[in-house]
């Protein structure tokens, strides 16, 4: 790809957390406004057939990663690593936390950025690997971190600590910031009212604080992991809060989760909404300070979530996507649990206002973010400090690459590959999903359902005994995909 007037473009990755298809008003949302993402939106392209890589966090996020679907990728589920115990003021927490570690032979996105010559900072949720193992931010590809290495740590707004990566700071290795005010007060129960160091603008202030000191020519990969709007459903009681409260009736009440650290609310609806509320303002930041620098012209900014929406915490999703355009939740391989919000915006490159039905997921991004920076998937990669340059090492990367680049979708220019079929598959609910043009084939415990989504995009009408060929033919395509992890077993259908 030629490179635009003033160098390689920038790329700020904007995904939250647990945020559903419906939950922004330019995806129908009527509860409430989300004005900053839907300018983006205008100024950019709106997906509509947008997947994430899993119905939950950790895989979701490592397909992002790697490049690699859910039945080929090694992280496929939320295994944790819990482990000791250390105080902090009253508090008990955890010695050592996170996820199972990507596969550290297997190149991430921020490696391949970064070994092309990009900064690469990141602020949010890690999720590839526990503190101390073999993936951890400072080992691959990120310059600057803040944020939670654990997304089980990610359940607390208030937390005990964060993390931070920080070359500038003198650290060699992901440390933990601790929050003074907060460890002052418990965890949980009512004390927790009184904690004051919330994590969602601290992460993001440290974000833009990053943003500010980049330069127009030298390229920089950011991505902004935010946590909002996951659970639990708390905040600072500000006006952004107030402006909610008794506004969304009927009110719910959540009585609290201690083992899952969800602390109770009263107003479960005025939080989620003032939480969604407080994201978009904080896009809106993000928006504003690529353009004081200069930046936004040359700059691709996407926005996302992680996949669909929960019901944890005090959430309610059947009130706020009272539609009930798609079927099924976070966790599930119903469209609900995978179909996502995406926006991209470019400048000059990707025409405002447009919208796409183009069907692609979570492990297309590699290609087209390198497709974008004009990486060549044979070029040298630094992977733990020591270079990948044998022919035998980049073809055996080339093929573990599952996506395609939608580079072509995004600018209306050369030709677009597609892919045969999506593919997802989910362990803890023993779930699989295959989407193959508007047919999508979901398998629960080992039973298949086969739908129409044009016909029917609610997933109501099992269509496997008037098309026996057709899922015998989606269903080959998972023995087709998977690969057996012992770590994630999952039940395959009968062919």
């Amino acid at each position: 790809m030629a490179q635009p007037k003033g160098g390689r473009p920038h790329i700020i990755y904007i995904m939250c957390d647990d945020m559903g298809y419906g939950d922004l008003s330019c995806y129908g949302q009527q509860h409430f406004r989300t004005p900053n993402i839907d300018r983006l939106a205008l100024q950019g392209m709106r997906m509509t057939s947008a997947y994430a890589g899993s119905p939950v966090s950790a895989p979701s996020r490592a397909c992002f990663m790697t490049g690699q679907h859910s039945g080929h990728t090694h992280v496929r589920g939320n295994k944790e690593y819990w482990s000791g115990r250390v105080q902090y003021g009253q508090n008990t927490d955890y010695a050592v936390v996170g996820q199972e570690p990507y596969d550290p032979s297997v190149p991430i996105l921020p490696e391949i950025l970064k070994a092309a010559g990009y900064h690469t900072g990141m602020f949010g949720k890690w999720a590839g690997g526990y503190e101390g193992s073999v993936s951890t931010p400072d080992k691959r590809g990120v310059d600057e971190f803040y944020g939670y290495i654990c997304q089980f740590q990610a359940h607390l707004y208030f937390p005990n600590f964060l993390n931070r990566y920080s070359t500038a700071l003198g650290d060699t290795c992901v440390v933990r910031e601790v929050l003074e005010q907060n460890i002052q007060h418990a965890m949980y129960g009512p004390d927790y009212n009184n904690r004051q160091q919330y994590s969602s603008d601290l992460i993001h202030q440290r974000a833009l604080a990053w943003l500010r000191e980049q330069k127009k020519d030298e390229p920089f990969f950011g991505i902004f992991t935010y946590t909002l709007p996951h659970a639990e459903l708390r905040q600072p009681n500000d006006s952004l809060l107030q402006s909610f409260r008794g506004k969304l009736l009927p009110e719910r009440e959540y009585r609290g989760d201690n083992p899952s650290r969800y602390n109770p609310t009263p107003e479960a609806h005025a939080q989620f909404a003032a939480m969604i509320t407080r994201l978009d303002a904080q896009v809106g930041e993000i928006m504003q300070v690529l353009e004081e620098q200069g930046l936004a012209d040359n700059t691709v900014l996407i926005f996302t979530s992680d996949n669909g929406p929960h019901e944890e915490g005090g959430a309610d999703p059947e009130y706020f996507n009272h539609d009930g355009k798609f079927r099924g939740l976070k966790r599930s391989t119903h469209e609900g649990g995978i179909r996502i919000p995406f926006i991209v915006r470019w400048p000059g490159r990707v025409k405002a206002g447009t919208e796409s039905d183009f069907p692609f997921a979570f492990y297309d991004l590699l290609p087209t973010f390198c497709d974008i920076a004009g990486i060549k998937f044979n070029s040298k990669f630094k992977i733990n400090n020591e270079q990948v340059t044998t022919r035998q090492q980049r073809n055996n990367y080339q093929l573990s690459t599952d996506g395609l680049s939608i580079l072509p979708t995004l600018t209306g220019k050369g030709r677009q590959r597609k892919h045969d079929h999506l593919y997802w598959e989910f362990h803890e609910t023993d779930m699989l999903g295959v989407r193959q043009g508007d047919w999508k084939l979901v398998v629960h415990k080992g039973k298949s359902s086969l739908y129409n989504l044009r016909e029917d995009p609610h997933e109501d009408h099992d269509l496997t005994q008037e098309h026996p060929a057709l899922l015998r033919k989606l269903i080959k395509k998972i023995y087709q995909d998977h690969t057996d992890n012992p770590l994630f077993p999952i039940t395959l259908p009968e062919l």
